[in-house]
Protein backbone atom coordinates (compact mmCIF):
# COMPACT_ATOMS: atom_id res chain seq x y z
CA UNK A 1 0.00 0.00 0.00
CA UNK A 2 1.52 3.39 -0.90
CA UNK A 3 2.11 5.43 2.32
CA UNK A 4 0.52 8.57 0.28
CA UNK A 5 -2.73 6.73 -0.10
CA UNK A 6 -2.71 5.68 3.81
CA UNK A 7 -1.91 9.19 5.11
CA UNK A 8 -4.96 10.27 3.17
CA UNK A 9 -6.78 7.27 4.73
CA UNK A 10 -5.72 8.28 8.24
CA UNK A 11 -5.10 11.82 9.34
CA UNK A 12 -1.66 11.66 11.75
CA UNK A 13 -3.45 14.07 14.02
CA UNK A 14 -6.02 11.12 14.30
CA UNK A 15 -3.83 8.52 15.30
CA UNK A 16 -2.23 10.97 18.12
CA UNK A 17 -5.54 11.81 19.09
CA UNK A 18 -6.26 8.27 19.50
CA UNK A 19 -3.27 7.29 21.39
CA UNK A 20 -3.94 10.16 23.94
CA UNK A 21 -7.34 8.88 24.86
CA UNK A 22 -5.96 5.48 25.02
CA UNK A 23 -3.06 6.91 27.61
CA UNK A 24 -5.94 9.05 29.31
CA UNK A 25 -7.65 5.74 30.50
CA UNK A 26 -5.07 4.39 31.98
CA UNK A 27 -3.55 7.62 33.67
CA UNK A 28 -6.61 7.57 35.01
CA UNK A 29 -6.78 4.34 36.32
CA UNK A 30 -3.37 5.08 37.98
CA UNK A 31 -4.80 8.35 39.44
CA UNK A 32 -7.12 5.92 41.20
CA UNK A 33 -4.38 4.16 42.90
CA UNK A 34 -1.87 6.75 44.03
CA UNK A 35 -3.04 6.97 47.67
CA UNK A 36 -2.74 3.17 47.82
CA UNK A 37 0.36 2.32 46.17
CA UNK A 38 2.70 5.03 46.39
CA UNK A 39 5.27 3.78 43.90
CA UNK A 40 2.70 4.05 40.77
CA UNK A 41 3.22 7.55 40.62
CA UNK A 42 6.53 7.13 38.99
CA UNK A 43 4.37 5.49 35.66
CA UNK A 44 1.73 8.23 36.09
CA UNK A 45 4.27 10.98 35.53
CA UNK A 46 5.84 9.04 32.94
CA UNK A 47 2.22 8.34 31.24
CA UNK A 48 1.23 11.82 31.66
CA UNK A 49 4.71 12.77 29.82
CA UNK A 50 3.94 10.91 27.01
CA UNK A 51 0.06 12.62 26.85
CA UNK A 52 1.33 15.83 26.93
CA UNK A 53 3.91 15.44 24.06
CA UNK A 54 0.68 13.88 22.06
CA UNK A 55 -1.35 16.40 22.82
CA UNK A 56 1.17 18.98 21.69
CA UNK A 57 1.81 17.14 18.46
CA UNK A 58 -1.80 17.01 17.68
CA UNK A 59 -1.67 20.71 17.99
CA UNK A 60 1.52 21.03 15.79
CA UNK A 61 0.06 18.46 13.33
CA UNK A 62 -3.26 20.82 13.10
CA UNK A 63 -1.56 23.67 12.42
CA UNK A 64 0.87 23.29 10.46
CA UNK A 65 0.73 23.24 6.61
CA UNK A 66 0.52 19.52 6.54
CA UNK A 67 -2.96 19.11 7.25
CA UNK A 68 -5.81 20.15 6.25
CA UNK A 69 -9.02 21.28 7.97
CA UNK A 70 -11.04 18.07 8.97
CA UNK A 71 -14.18 19.66 9.80
CA UNK A 72 -14.70 20.24 5.96
CA UNK A 73 -16.76 16.81 5.12
CA UNK A 74 -19.95 15.77 5.22
CA UNK A 75 -23.30 17.33 4.91
CA UNK A 76 -22.48 19.01 8.10
CA UNK A 77 -19.42 20.81 7.08
CA UNK A 78 -21.47 24.48 8.13
CA UNK A 79 -22.28 23.01 11.79
CA UNK A 80 -18.69 21.07 12.02
CA UNK A 81 -17.19 24.50 11.08
CA UNK A 82 -18.92 26.35 13.55
CA UNK A 83 -17.89 23.87 15.92
CA UNK A 84 -14.37 23.84 15.43
CA UNK A 85 -13.79 26.74 17.55
CA UNK A 86 -14.92 25.36 20.63
CA UNK A 87 -13.16 22.02 20.03
CA UNK A 88 -9.83 23.92 19.77
CA UNK A 89 -10.94 25.81 23.18
CA UNK A 90 -11.87 22.82 24.80
CA UNK A 91 -8.60 20.83 23.30
CA UNK A 92 -6.76 23.46 25.69
CA UNK A 93 -8.04 22.20 28.70
CA UNK A 94 -6.20 18.26 28.63
CA UNK A 95 -2.98 20.53 27.96
CA UNK A 96 -3.65 23.00 31.44
CA UNK A 97 -4.72 19.96 33.22
CA UNK A 98 -1.86 17.80 32.42
CA UNK A 99 0.73 20.12 32.98
CA UNK A 100 -1.13 21.05 36.53
CA UNK A 101 -1.04 17.04 37.59
CA UNK A 102 2.60 16.85 36.36
CA UNK A 103 3.22 19.63 38.67
CA UNK A 104 1.69 18.02 41.33
CA UNK A 105 3.26 15.20 41.03
CA UNK A 106 6.66 16.89 40.40
CA UNK A 107 6.36 18.26 43.80
CA UNK A 108 4.89 15.67 46.26
CA UNK A 109 6.41 12.18 44.16
CA UNK A 110 5.69 9.12 46.14
CA UNK A 111 4.46 11.89 49.07
CA UNK A 112 1.16 12.10 47.74
CA UNK A 113 -0.09 8.87 49.15
CA UNK A 114 0.53 10.24 52.75
CA UNK A 115 -2.29 11.22 54.02
CA UNK A 116 -1.77 15.00 54.26
CA UNK A 117 -1.83 14.66 50.66
CA UNK A 118 -5.23 14.22 50.01
CA UNK A 119 -6.43 17.47 48.67
CA UNK A 120 -3.42 17.52 46.17
CA UNK A 121 -4.57 13.46 45.26
CA UNK A 122 -7.52 14.68 44.72
CA UNK A 123 -6.88 17.41 42.66
CA UNK A 124 -4.29 15.03 40.47
CA UNK A 125 -7.43 12.28 39.91
CA UNK A 126 -9.86 15.39 39.65
CA UNK A 127 -7.15 17.12 36.50
CA UNK A 128 -6.91 13.78 34.70
CA UNK A 129 -10.71 13.01 35.08
CA UNK A 130 -12.12 16.21 33.89
CA UNK A 131 -9.08 16.52 30.92
CA UNK A 132 -10.49 12.91 29.92
CA UNK A 133 -14.05 14.14 29.85
CA UNK A 134 -12.98 17.09 27.59
CA UNK A 135 -11.32 14.78 25.06
CA UNK A 136 -14.48 12.10 24.89
CA UNK A 137 -16.66 15.54 24.81
CA UNK A 138 -14.22 16.45 21.30
CA UNK A 139 -15.05 12.94 19.92
CA UNK A 140 -18.31 13.29 20.24
CA UNK A 141 -18.21 16.92 18.64
CA UNK A 142 -16.25 15.84 15.74
CA UNK A 143 -18.99 13.42 14.85
CA UNK A 144 -21.05 16.26 13.41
Amino acid sequence: MDSALFLELIHPGQILFGLTVLLFGSAFTLSLLIGSRAHVVKPLIGVLFVILFLLLGTVAIEFSAAATPSYTLGDFASLSEALSTHRWLLFQLPIILTTTALLILFVYHEKIAQPHARLYRGVVLLSIAIGFASLIAIIFESML
